[in-house]
């Protein structure tokens, strides 16, 4: 019908990262069975003629793909200035990856995935990745980890060519080091912590019994967590999961004769495990809101500011011996009195506050103050039809930030305050890219199949689909 072939010219499906042959083995036997159904045979075996390989889905998604690039490339080109993300991983196969976001005018778009198959070496990374970016000769904010060496990363080479670009280093991998250090007392109860866990969870048997254990008594949960130090959270979880399950793993390490069930029956290491849960679920809270894919720099310098007075404030009332901050470790001590852990707390929490002043010591908010407040800067006589913009002011709070901004954009071309919110303030878009890459496997690991998927899967811009109709060439067989 005419209506439905209007549909498929201006809607593009979304991507789902399912397979390419989905369509021949799940999507055409379905609509030829509905056709034979409510039309005909006739029209069932017209269908069979639409060619719906996975060749032929591949080579659709390598065109909407390329569509996409050739847009970004106009819309770069066009943009007074723009920022960009680098970032590395490895797929299924080992093979090295470095994922590129651009943001342009507040939009978030994928532009390239470079795959590099062989294993780092400095040299072939700085050349491919040089010569892949330093051309684009825009106005860029950069983000970037492993790629931003000094003095001969690709940040270095390209601040050599664009003195003025600014680049700055990932806000969550900043305060996952950040909240790294710690004293040597609380560094033995994380020591104790994993040992644990692994004494349990590393033998199947072990395992199955602890669970059988957990299921008897009715606990709350019947496995621990494992420890990863790559995972963001991780501390957090495994030891808040480690805690609601004390009772159970010291009836469990005592059964099994373990030198580790004397650590759960001491109410000081209890207490001091109680703290780490408290302060590393703080610390998780702090690190999930930093996440988004609309988050701008603005706001995560207001998080980690907020979090720092925090820090002090915490500080002082720990040295006085004040510790109902802590909901875990202040309902412990109230049935054990006896147990005092603040001055180990105290300077737990000084050194942490030092720490988050090395890795946070500039405020990216300095200067550009009124860039927060939408109307703080339609008070100049140079924005007087801003200010005067009823309808705009309605809608100043239902926008975010950079939206807000964005959308004045075009009127006022001179504007500068979206040269400062666009600069990605965390990796998080690069991450969420990466994780699409679930989609290579060891049996389907050619790059040059996945780069056109994920840059798909990750864009914000819609290929021109009546476009690409218009450049294909009807068989003459349909």
């Amino acid at each position: 019908p005419a209506k439905l072939q209007r549909h498929l010219e201006t809607k593009h499906p979304t991507p789902v990262g399912k397979p390419c042959t989905e369509t021949e083995e799940l999507v055409l036997p379905a609509a030829v069975d509905m056709c034979r159904e409510m039309i005909g045979e006739a029209a069932a075996k017209k269908l069979l003629t639409i060619p719906l390989s996975n060749d032929t889905v591949s080579h659709r998604i390598a065109d909407m793909a390329s569509d996409i690039q050739q847009q970004l490339i106009e819309r770069v080109k066009s943009s007074p200035f723009s920022s960009l993300q680098l970032d590395e991983s490895t797929d299924a196969t080992n093979a090295a990856l470095l994922l590129v976001l651009f943001a342009i005018s507040g939009t978030v778009v994928c532009t390239k995935t470079y795959c590099f198959v062989e294993s780092y070496q400095h040299e072939l990374r700085l050349r491919n990745v040089s010569a892949a970016l330093i051309t684009t000769s825009v106005r860029m904010a950069w983000t970037g980890r492993t790629v931003s060496g000094k003095h001969h990363g690709v940040i270095r080479q390209i601040l050599d060519r664009a003195p003025e670009a600014k680049w700055t280093h990932c806000f969550l991998h900043r305060e996952s080091l950040a909240a790294k250090n710690m004293s040597p007392e609380f560094h033995g109860v994380m020591d104790v912590s994993v040992k644990t866990i692994n004494f349990i969870k590393n033998n199947a048997l072990k395992s199955r019994c602890f669970t059988k254990l957990c299921e008897d008594i009715e606990a709350d949960h019947i496995q621990l967590l494992y420890h990863s130090e790559v995972r963001w959270l991780s501390r957090g979880l495994v030891l808040k999961r480690l805690l609601e399950l004390r009772n159970e793993v010291f009836s469990f390490l005592t059964e099994k004769k373990s030198p580790l069930a004397h650590y759960y029956a001491n109410t000081k290491f209890t207490a001091q495990l109680a703290y780490l849960c408290d302060i590393f679920t703080l610390l998780n809270q702090l690190n999930i809101s930093l996440q988004g894919r609309a988050s701008n720099m603005f706001v995560v310098a207001d998080k980690v500011q907020a979090f720092k007075r925090k820090l002090s404030l915490w500080t002082k009332r720990a040295q006085e011996k004040r510790m109902d901050m802590f909901l875990l470790l202040s309902d412990l001590l109230e049935n054990s009195p006896q147990v005092n852990i603040s001055d180990s707390v105290s300077q737990h929490l000084s050194q942490l506050a030092e720490k988050f002043d090395d890795y946070f010591p500039e405020d990216p908010r300095e200067g550009h103050k009124s860039v927060c407040s939408k109307l703080s800067l339609l008070k100049g006589n140079s924005l007087v039809d801003i200010a005067s913009d009823g309808d705009l002011k309605m809608s100043l709070k239902q926008q975010p930030l950079t939206d807000f901004w964005a959308h004045l954009l075009p009127e006022h071309p001179k504007l500068a305050a979206l040269k400062v919110l666009m600069p990605f303030p965390a990796t998080y878009n690069s991450e969420v890219g990466f994780s699409t890459l679930g989609l290579k496997t060891k049996h389907r690991n050619k790059c040059e199949q996945a780069k056109p998927s994920v840059r798909l899967k990750l864009s914000s811009l819609e290929p021109d689909i009546q476009k690409l109709m218009c450049d294909k060439q009807h068989h003459s067989s349909h």
